[in-house]
């Protein structure tokens, strides 16, 4: 059962503070202090205190040098001495890696003084301090080029720093937020220069090792938000996502079940708001400042003492029971509540924020055309009243979403039966469907084929009508609504049908497939920045066996692979993964509750977990499975981002010019295009030099094995061909013509 609390708005009274964002806050739960910030006209070093018994304001007039005026500092308190790291003048000005010591007591500052040879943290803003007994660590942060993901620990009593070396941590970030609980410390979301975030990490403090959690429900991506913690809760309030849209809302996030619940709140609630502080006072979570359009310097609190509710498998159906290997992934069938749709093959499926929407499909009597949804947060299915242009019953389209709506193309009612080209779109808001009607030349009637979304534009390859595969591509721009078909240039896959295609960074994958004589296992790349097609060939590893109908997700770097059949329809329930990075395969050995071996179902990627939906094992299924995804790849979270633009990095920027956007943007493909370029004349040019000495170009034909990898100096020095160890008969020389 939810329960709702009440935020209450506190009146401010004494030394008002001027509206700000980016300044830091902590409590020694007797006072509220503040520190620095920006009013818009110039960056601030003042500090004042917020008595919580008699809800009095005080502005502080310290003793010794305070730190010169900046924002986006951080701090933490430790025996009655709060601690001040970092933070910066404004985007393109100063950045400090400095540290202040404020003593409570007597209200004085002091500089701590390292020597030139003593290690201290680079320069950085909007990092985050959590301390931990005597200690206070310090994780990741922006430099005004770079973002860190590195972790820091100060120990007040040697006044020394000392990095922590880790294995696998979370992405570069800013404007995240960090917790400790018991021996932990608990991060949550940020910016990593590409997009707003909402992962949660821990950090053991005893044994130095990163965990991402498994979790269930839904928070929406943010950075700049606020989170406390309470009891065996941390609770997030607020913040701003890619798209500028700041929230109010406030989220528990259950540590021992690992589940958001998005809480219902009454009263005089805070604004929408980003860049404002968090901080518990006794059973109260104090929300102070920020940014809802206006800078502000108003205050807010919010009771937290009610019970969180407890959850059970039931609600909570990814929670742990039991102890598994490390290495060893788990399968878990989620038992839901509701209606489900009837059992099928055939379906689509989108996720829209905590949702999961299935389209169509067919089941044991005929074709569908109804929607039905699962909503994480609550466990439940229920069918979607609809109105507007449905689309006819259909089997066989492909969906993808975007924004709050989803976008639906092609399909069929059966073999021999109506193919279509038709393109819908489903308002999750609305509950309207609206046929679209697009200029340009749409791909021709298909089935089977894959629909992606990449830079608001739906990308259709292959598919089938019924007579013939086709492997061309076409892209809808959604922001006209045209079709443009794109370039064929590169090594383009074979004409085929129920293969998947995923994007990751600036390049959509294409695995697997039917050409109507062979299930096929060639992986092939589309990148979007050159337009050109490329087969991956020289992969490690063993790949999966050829199949059609299969499912595949992209997670953090890798594709990963389940199901499907093969030529004599022996159907799958295998896992693999392909990291791009390290163009390797491998087969992911898993346990638990595996769904059984089969083809035409769904996949669905969501935070770390991989969803499968119905499809067939002999019989149709509506069934839903669940595994948590774990990558080879250790240094998957330290790759460079692939950011198109750094506008949305610092306060300053807040409303961004869309001209501006637009150039930087485009002046990003064009680099993007000229690197991959680039890599690709260099692998063209190593091809054609000599393999012995990689200096001269190859110009000799060997006999009689017929090798052409050698230039004319290697060749004569060698008896045997060192491809084929076979004699060297006679060599012929090569000309080319200009």
């Amino acid at each position: 059962m939810e329960l709702s609390r009440h935020w209450e708005k506190v009146e401010l009274i004494g030394d008002i503070f001027a509206a700000r964002t980016g300044h830091t806050m902590v409590s020694d739960n007797s006072f509220i202090w503040l520190f620095g910030g920006t009013d818009g006209v110039t960056r601030k070093n003042d500090i004042f205190r917020f008595d919580i018994v008699s809800e009095l304001w005080q502005g502080i007039i310290p003793e010794g040098p305070p730190p010169s005026p900046r924002s986006g500092s951080q701090a933490v308190i430790i025996d009655n001495i709060i601690y001040f790291f970092g933070g910066y003048t404004k985007k393109n000005g100063d950045y400090f890696n400095d540290l202040y010591a404020f003593n409570t007591l007597n209200s004085e500052w002091s500089c701590i003084q390292f020597q030139p040879s003593d290690y201290v943290p680079s320069k950085r803003t909007d990092h985050t301090l959590c301390s931990y007994k005597s200690l206070f660590y310090l994780f990741a942060g922006y430099n005004g080029s770079t973002r860190f993901n590195d972790i820091q620990v100060y120990n007040p009593e040697e006044k020394t720093w000392k990095e922590i070396n880790t294995n696998n941590p979370p992405e570069t970030r800013f404007g995240h937020t960090a917790v400790t609980y018991k021996d932990k410390m608990i991060i949550f979301g940020g910016w990593n220069g590409h997009n707003t975030l909402n992962d949660m990490w821990t950090f053991s403090y005893t044994t130095k090792q990163w965990n991402k959690l498994l979790s269930t429900g839904y928070v929406y991506p943010r950075y700049r938000h606020s989170a406390v913690i309470y009891g065996s809760s941390m609770f997030i309030f607020g913040g701003v996502n890619k798209e500028q849209l700041r929230f109010d809302d406030l989220v528990e996030f259950n540590i021992h079940e690992s589940h958001y619940t998005k809480l219902t709140a009454q009263g005089a609630c805070p604004s929408a708001r980003t860049f404002h502080k968090a901080c518990m006072v006794d059973n109260c979570m104090y929300i102070v400042g920020g940014f809802d359009g206006l800078r502000k310097n108003d205050v807010y609190r919010i009771n937290l003492q009610e019970d969180s509710p407890e959850d059970d498998l039931e609600t909570n159906p990814l929670a742990v029971t039991k102890d598994v290997e490390e290495d060893l992934l788990c399968w878990k069938e989620i038992k839901f509540t509701g209606k489900t749709y009837s059992a099928r093959t055939g379906h689509t499926s989108v996720q829209i924020a905590c949702k999961i929407y299935v389209f169509g499909g067919t089941d044991e009597t005929t074709r569908r055309n109804d929607l039905h949804c699962y909503d994480m947060m609550s466990n439940c299915w229920s069918q979607v009243e609809t109105q507007g242009m449905v689309p006819t019953p259909r089997s066989g389209a492909k969906g993808v979403a975007c924004g709050n709506s989803f976008y639906l193309f092609g399909g069929y009612t059966r073999k021999d039966g109506v193919y279509y080209n038709d393109l819908y779109r489903f308002d999750t808001a609305s509950g309207v469907w609206t046929k679209l009607f697009c200029t340009g030349e749409a791909p021709s009637i298909r089935t089977d084929h894959t629909a992606v979304l990449y830079e608001n534009a739906i990308y259709i390859f292959g598919g089938y009508d019924g007579k013939t595969r086709f492997n061309d591509l076409k892209a809808c721009k959604l922001e006209n609504f045209e079709w443009v078909a794109l370039p064929e240039v590169g090594v383009q896959p074979l004409p085929r049908f129920g293969h998947t295609a995923v994007v990751y960074n600036h390049s959509m994958y294409v695995f697997g497939g039917w050409d109507g004589h062979e299930t096929l296992e060639d992986l092939y790349q589309y990148s979007f920045t050159t337009n050109i097609w490329y087969e991956l060939r020289r992969t490690l590893g063993i790949k999966p066996s050829p199949r059609y109908r299969h499912s595949c997700v992209v997670f953090n770097g890798s594709l990963f692979i389940f199901g499907g059949v093969d030529k004599s329809q022996k159907r799958f329930n295998d896992l693999h993964e392909f990291n791009i990075q390290h163009k390797e395969w491998s087969f992911k050995n898993t346990g638990g509750e595996i769904p059984s071996q089969r083809t035409f179902h769904t996949a669905l990627a969501h935070e770390n977990c991989m969803f499968i939906l119905g499809g067939f094992d002999g019989k149709r299924q509506n069934d839903l499975y669940v595994i948590k995804l774990l990558c080879e790849d250790s240094d998957i979270f330290s790759r460079t981002s692939s950011s198109i633009s750094s506008l949305y990095d610092l306060e300053d920027n807040y409303s961004g010019d869309a001209v501006c956007q637009e150039l930087t943007k485009q002046n990003f493909i064009l680099k993007q295009q000229e690197k991959e370029l680039r890599k690709r004349l260099e692998v063209e040019k190593k091809r054609n030099f000599c393999k012995s000495c990689g200096e001269k170009p190859i110009n000799t034909v060997l006999l009689e094995c017929a090798h052409f990898v050698l230039c004319e100096s290697c060749a004569k020095s060698l008896k045997n061909c060192f491809i084929c160890k076979k004699d060297i008969v006679k060599i012929v020389v090569t000309y080319t013509s200009l």
